[in-house]
């Protein structure tokens, strides 16, 4: 319990300090920040980028690697994208939790049309990677609206952050809204809920994986909110370190 209140006491320290230092425009992203979240994130999915290999795409130079690797830097690329889309959206506060922004980071990581970017699945499939109770597919865009209901009632009346961001997380991942991609678009999408309020993103580490898929298969909760407040944790005190959360101003 104390730890838990220590977090939340944490937290809205970083709130009111976000809040007030915010500016009309975002700041970018730290690099350390941008590479720490492509590699675990997608770590979780067991796409193993490299740091190196995330740093070299940042740079926006494939002239510097091999042809066959450009490709690759594509992808930590269209990820990385999909981070700054969230960043600046949740610059703009709650209005932009969505459907629309929703679809939106899921077409800039699936970019295939065979993937079906922006839309939602038309069956129930049977080999996937996550294992929790999903919806029909019937049931998709009414359990979506569900969720955003949730969300927008919830958003500013939520004592605990991390829990109810993890509660939005677990109820999105009920719903599956997309075959593919469907667990980096819903962290992506949890994540601008935790920032819209002025909080840190959750970025759970690859070490977390089998927890955080545990944690997606109990029936409540719980266990997905420690498995947040332990990354949110980790995320706050390397924010109190000169590589912080953002760029630093020139």
């Amino acid at each position: 319990m104390q730890r838990t209140t220590d977090l939340i006491r944490a937290l809205e320290y970083h709130r009111a300090q976000n809040l007030i230092q915010r500016q009309p425009k975002p700041d970018r992203p730290s690099i350390p920040l941008l590479l720490s979240w492509i590699h675990h994130d997608n770590m979780l999915e067991g796409r193993p980028f490299r740091t190196e290999e995330i740093a070299q795409a940042l740079k926006d130079q494939d002239v510097e690697v091999v042809k066959y690797l450009h490709p690759l830097m594509q992808r930590i690329r269209r990820y990385r994208d999909a981070i700054l889309m969230v960043w600046n959206a949740s610059h703009e506060g709650a209005h932009r939790i969505r459907v629309d922004t929703l679809k939106r980071i899921h077409r800039t990581i699936t970019p295939d049309p065979r993937d079906r970017g922006g839309l939602f699945r038309v069956s129930s499939p049977v080999h996937r990677d996550y294992f929790q109770t999903i919806c029909s597919a019937d049931k998709v865009q009414y359990n979506l609206r569900k969720v955003l209901e949730f969300v927008q009632d919830e958003f500013d009346k939520a004592c605990d952050p991390i829990r109810f961001a993890a509660e939005a997380h677990h109820k999105l991942m009920h719903v599956y809204p997309f075959r593919r991609n469907p667990g980096t678009t819903a962290r992506l999408f949890t994540n601008l809920i935790l920032m819209s309020r002025g909080y840190p993103p959750a970025i759970i580490p690859a070490h977390q994986r089998d927890a955080y898929y545990k944690a997606l298969n109990h029936p409540e909760p719980d266990q997905l909110a420690k498995v947040f407040s332990e990354a949110v944790s980790v995320l706050l005190e390397r924010s109190r370190t000169p590589l912080g959360l953002i760029e630093a101003r020139g």
